[in-house]
């Protein structure tokens, strides 16, 4: 207890010195008489550094910006049409049934299986989407390895806030 009183005195956590406080009006020279004129309080400590930090930000070159050739366009609220391929098509227009990103959607199918229909890895997990049997059997329909109902079930899971049965990619 004593270590995360005195961690958080350190670390300049107010009223974190309140022990430290207590036990030098007891006990310290002139008991009673308050601090000694030499003590620097966790307020004072975390002033300073919210001050230093505040100097080193404000010294900190700010960045104009400068107009270039490759300037980035900024995109209309209309969707982006699916690149050409099937497969890309299928993502796309299952990113729209639920109304998800195209492009998202299409990012998560290219990290997890390089947009191949018939991915497999050897921990069990299958097709675009890499969905195990358990998963498939409980969200899924039809075959597995078939692009649409692979494309459609992610959707609809990312689409009801399922994004963490793809850690890696989603």
């Amino acid at each position: 207890m004593a270590a995360l009183g005195l961690t958080a005195f350190l670390l300049g956590v107010p009223g974190a010195s309140a022990g430290l406080d207590f036990l030098a009006e007891r006990f310290g020279p002139g008991r009673g008489e308050g601090p000694p004129a030499h003590t620097v309080t966790a307020m004072d400590s975390a002033a300073s550094a919210m001050e230093f930090r505040r100097e080193v930000f404000d010294a900190r070159p700010k960045p104009t910006p400068s107009p270039s050739a490759t300037t980035i366009p900024v995109a209309d609220s209309t969707p982006a049409a699916a690149p050409a391929g099937s497969v890309s098509e299928v993502i796309y227009a299952a990113a729209a049934e639920f109304g998800l990103d195209g492009g998202y959607l299409l990012s998560v199918a290219t990290c997890e299986s390089g947009l191949n229909p018939g991915a497999y890895n050897a921990a069990g997990y299958h097709g675009l989407f890499q969905f195990d049997q358990t998963t498939w059997a409980a969200y899924g329909y039809g075959s597995i390895y078939d692009p649409t109902a692979q494309a459609r079930t992610a959707a609809r899971l990312l689409a009801a806030g399922h994004a963490s049965r793809w850690p890696n990619c989603a």
